[in-house]
């Protein structure tokens, strides 16, 4: 789970490399839209992702126009402007896209410039070898002129928007990712801590917790509830490792009896808790969260056993994911420093009966 870079870092990295490719006019615009394709799959964006793919290869249309989802997508390009239709009172605005793709936009500008260039009067030296004859020089075409000053405006104008839209975008997806990457940092170093105590306290939960990586990365909704299911199974493991079933009621620290059988795996991990944690407050809380969780898990687990495949948001299932990690890792911090001090505290009764021998 460690060592390949996430799909967060590696979008930050690219809105980086995106943004000064853009400022700095670095690479050509179509080359900038390939890559911020790219942005839009890694932040799994499917309605920018397409946008750029119709960017690239133009926006289709028939006679009859462009089609409501292609027009909506232009909607979302900043493709659609207005246009007056008609002559004197029966003019009309109606609402137009531009549907052709940027390499065809960078291409007109191109040709729109050297048409520019051509429709320029050139310096020339005109002369005669008689003196009495006067020759004037070339009489320009002003509305020539005008025309192509005009046509290289109006492409530079349509290819700057197509800028500023790619720019918009990748700086909004910069800020977003600023603030997952903070989060995902902090969370990768508490991950890495966890995952050690795992392989040291239960080892065999390792390939629990790859399976409901893989089941939430999906975009089936089935394997979402196998996510939650595989977390239920993850704190059952766990319960089993350090408080392991036991028959009929278990008094708790609050006097209360309460199940600690194998069906009763939170109560179990809530027991363990409860005799760990020298702060009541952080034991409630802690407590609160697993019955929260292991709740909501059995009422995944039961509509997949009665086939139902209980209804689950993938966020859902994430947000069970996170709960369910930092639980763990609570808990497994809570084993390890039990683990810690009775190693030390038979050291230090190895080290005082060596004392007595020497005495005697």
């Amino acid at each position: 789970m460690t060592g390949s870079k996430s799909a967060a870092a590696e979008a930050f990295e690219l809105t980086n490399e995106l943004l000064a490719d853009l400022e700095l006019d670095r690479i050509s615009l179509s080359s900038a839209a390939m890559k911020a394709a790219r942005l839009a799959r890694l932040t799994s964006d499917a309605v920018h992702l397409k946008v750029f793919e119709y960017e690239l290869s133009g926006y289709p249309y028939s006679p009859d126009g462009v089609p409501t989802d292609v027009w909506q997508l232009c909607v979302a390009a900043g493709r659609v402007y207005e246009e007056e239709q008609g002559e004197a009172e029966a003019k009309k605005i109606v609402e137009r896209a531009n549907t052709d793709s940027i390499d065809r936009m960078e291409a007109s500008v191109e040709t729109a410039q050297l048409q520019l260039e051509f429709s320029r009067p050139q310096p020339v030296s005109v002369s005669s070898a008689n003196p009495n004859q006067f020759v004037s020089a070339p009489v320009r075409n002003l509305q020539t002129e005008n025309n192509a000053a005009t046509g290289f405006r109006n492409a530079k104008a349509k290819l700057a928007s197509r800028r500023s839209f790619i720019y918009s975008f990748v700086l909004a997806k910069h800020f977003e990712l600023r603030v997952s990457s903070a989060a995902e940092d902090i969370f990768d170093a508490y991950r890495t801590n966890v995952d050690e105590l795992l392989g040291r306290i239960v080892p065999n939960e390792l390939r629990t917790l790859d399976s409901i990586t893989d089941n939430i990365r999906s975009d089936n909704p089935e394997d979402w509830a196998n996510a939650a299911h595989s977390c239920r199974r993850l704190l059952q493991g766990l319960a089993d490792e350090i408080y392991p079933p036991q028959e009929g009621k278990v008094k708790s620290k609050s006097g209360k009896e309460i199940k600690a059988g194998e069906g009763n795996y939170i109560n179990r991990l809530v027991l363990f808790c409860e005799d760990k944690m020298a702060s009541n407050t952080s034991q409630e809380i802690l407590s609160a969260d697993l019955k929260f969780i292991g709740e909501r898990l059995d009422s995944v687990f039961s509509g997949v056993q009665k086939g139902s495949h209980s209804d689950i948001e993938k966020s859902e299932a994430q947000r069970f994911v996170i709960h369910t990690y930092l639980a763990v890792g609570d808990i497994l911090q809570l084993s390890d420093e039990q683990s810690n001090s009775k190693s030390e505290n038979a050291s230090h009764e190895a080290q005082s009966s060596v004392v007595g021998d020497v005495k005697e």
